[in-house]
């Protein structure tokens, strides 16, 4: 069994993840292997925004990352 994150932790995660890269924020709430599905999903989504497809790419990345977000937040102690 893990240890729960403490609040700030939580809040940090939250952060990082929604403003700064998405999945950044789930890797350090100890959500490794979906925070490195959501940082690949959004960095592939970059270079594709230009022929468009990468956009949604982005956008659900960017989703996926705030919904993890509130899922840690409120697991936290």
């Amino acid at each position: 069994m893990t240890k729960k994150i403490t609040g700030s932790l939580a809040v940090i995660c939250f952060i990082l993840n929604v403003l700064i890269l998405p999945g950044l924020g789930s890797i350090i709430g100890r959500r490794k292997k979906e925070g490195t599905w959501q940082l690949v999903l959004f960095i592939a989504g970059i270079p594709l925004a230009f022929i468009l497809i990468g956009i949604p790419m982005i956008i659900a990345a960017w989703v996926w990352a705030l919904v993890t977000s509130i899922e840690i937040a409120k697991n936290a102690k």
